[in-house]
């Protein structure tokens, strides 16, 4: 399964981004507040698009490859999701399994969510076909950092590779902590800006 889409820019950085077939895989699994970390932030946002009531849910800062596989998505950037909730929903009644994971770390996952309150989980949401794009700010000179999309997808996200990182560092003056751009991002031609 194609975890990541990998390309450079015209300045020569390196960016992933989630593939199609990592997005359908995740389709099964519901989000919540605890997927965070030290500088790679959330929050989450409820509001109306095209009549329906979502969670927008945002991340940005540096995100680690999970399981430090250099396949699974990952690095400075950031991710919006789209999401709805759905009452009565139980995780372990979607998620049989979790294969494309390895057996401790989909246990871990699917224990962590058992205990998890359904009011408190929130479910992808393709049905709505929202169209998602991003730009990343940078806080000290209010130049763009980066962009992403437009895309029609229930999670828009990109991240430039730490290497690629490193060496905009040396020539550009950055905030000390990746979560300290600001993500001004559009769903569906509305502007938010966090």
């Amino acid at each position: 399964m194609q975890k990541t889409i990998r390309y450079s820019d015209e300045r020569g950085y390196e960016y992933c981004e989630t593939a199609e077939d990592w997005k359908t895989a995740c389709l099964p699994l519901p989000c919540f507040t605890a997927v965070q970390w030290p500088d790679y932030d959330t929050a989450v946002i409820d509001d109306v698009i095209d009549g329906q009531p979502v969670v927008i849910q945002l991340w940005k800062g540096w995100c680690q490859k999970f399981l430090n596989d250099p396949d699974f998505p990952g690095g400075i950037g950031a991710e919006v999701g789209i999401y709805h909730r759905v009452p009565g929903r139980v995780p372990a009644a979607d998620i049989p399994a979790l294969p494309f994971l390895p057996p401790k770390a989909a246990s871990f996952l699917l224990d962590g969510l058992a205990k998890v309150g359904r009011e408190h989980l929130w479910w992808p949401f393709p049905e709505l076909k929202t169209t998602i794009d991003w730009a990343l700010v940078n806080p000290k000179t209010s130049e763009v950092f980066f962009r992403a999309g437009p895309e029609t997808t229930y999670w828009m996200n990109k991240w430039m590779q730490p290497a690629s990182y490193e060496r905009y560092r040396q020539i550009h003056t950055t905030p000390t902590f990746s979560v300290e751009y600001e993500l001004q991002y559009r769903i569906n031609g509305k502007s938010y800006v966090w």
